[in-house]
């Protein structure tokens, strides 16, 4: 954050955002107001959801720090969402991009989410990290989150600050994505063939 780097630094938020918000109180305590400022300003965070009240601290706190909260955008991530294309995230596809024939590594990716019963892919996590790498491929500019990404589209809410919250179609601008994004998945899946 302190290298002479004019390039803003992502921080890609899938638990509680607690470490993210230490780190910014430490730098409003130790250094003044126009150094805070600097920080802030190269900083970008994409938290997946409001997993605890630090969230609501940076979005109070600092109307100027660039956020972007997926709190329903993210699930589009999950194969059994409305409008996603089953056939390429469900067990059946998991098992033959992923799992099988893909060495140690693609055996220990797991069948499902958190629910053993409905097999298949769940990366609900996942968009924050897939908005950067749509934005690699040359589909969305990430400074813009109210185009369209692998890691779904955004509205800012009240012009006046710089946060992000999700496009009312909510999941559906990450779900309409699924077909590329697994595509994407399966070749890098195909670096851990032995």
């Amino acid at each position: 954050m302190d290298r002479p780097d004019p390039r803003p630094v992502w921080i890609c938020v899938w638990g509680g955002s607690c470490e993210v918000a230490q780190a910014i109180w430490k730098v409003r305590t130790t250094r003044s107001p126009a150094e805070l400022e600097r920080f802030l300003g190269k900083l970008r965070l994409y938290l997946i959801a409001k997993q605890d009240a630090t969230t609501d601290w940076l979005l109070e706190s600092f109307p100027n720090l660039f956020i972007i909260v997926s709190e329903k955008n993210y699930m589009g991530m999950f194969w059994v969402s409305s409008g996603a294309d089953k056939n390429v995230a469900d067990l059946a596809w998991v098992n033959a991009h992923v799992r099988e024939g893909h060495g140690p590594l693609g055996a220990a990716y797991p069948q499902s989410g958190w629910d053993p019963s409905v097999p298949g892919v769940w990366e609900g996590d996942s968009p924050s990290f897939l908005y950067l790498v749509s934005a690699a491929h040359g589909l969305n500019d990430p400074e813009k989150p109210d185009q369209p990404s692998w890691g779904g589209k955004f509205v800012r809410k009240d012009p006046s600050k710089n946060h992000w919250f999700d496009d009312p179609a909510c999941g559906k601008t990450v779900s309409q994505w699924r077909v590329a994004v697994q595509a994407d998945f399966a070749r890098r899946a195909d670096w851990m063939l032995p």
